[in-house]
């Protein structure tokens, strides 16, 4: 017998949560980082290397952060939506360094707009949605094989192995809510 089902499940406070996805996410992004910038800049589908840089980091801490804030919406009813999304962006504010509050909150609405229309337009898993925005941000079209830089299409072996990568960087909403009950 399930104790949770006893007792109900174990209670979480939101602002917790909240800093835990936020901590989570930044510290997953940062390390994972590295190994994505060498995987991209040496796919050997590509005739040239995009030669990411180190500094590039921020593009792809913002796809993270806003793929998995565009998320929550998935998972929460609308007045705990509300609640969690102003934690969750107020914590990432936060932790980011050298950005006005203004300036965090209008990267993340500019993000979060374009993974949504990506959403909408190829209407595909979470992790590939990210994988596109990486494909794009980073301007992999320019260094593809001239067949697929035509067609203005990504290379469908590069966005798999992209979005084998960014499946990862999915948090896992169902399973915490399925053990825990979030309280304001």
């Amino acid at each position: 017998m399930n104790v949770f089902s006893l007792f109900g499940k174990k209670r979480l406070k939101e602002e917790h949560v909240a800093q835990v996805f936020v901590s989570t996410i930044n510290g997953l992004a940062e390390e994972s980082f590295p190994v994505l910038k060498e995987y991209l800049n040496e796919v050997p589908e590509l005739k040239c290397s995009p030669e990411i840089k180190d500094h590039q980091l921020e593009w792809f801490l913002y796809i993270v952060f806003s793929a998995n804030l565009y998320h929550l919406k998935d998972h929460f009813d609308v007045e705990q939506h509300n609640r969690m999304r102003i934690l969750v962006i107020d914590e990432f504010i936060a932790s980011i360094q050298g950005r006005s509050h203004d300036q965090a909150l209008g990267q993340i609405n500019m993000y979060e707009d374009y993974l949504s229309g990506l959403d909408r337009s190829q209407n595909e898993g979470l992790g590939k949605i990210m994988a596109l925005a990486i494909f794009q941000k980073y301007g992999l079209n320019e260094c593809q094989v001239d067949h697929f830089q035509r067609m203005n299409q990504p290379n469908p072996t590069i966005i798999k192995a992209i979005s084998e990568i960014t499946d990862h960087f999915i948090w896992n909403w169902a399973d915490l809510l399925g053990n825990y009950k979030l309280v304001a």
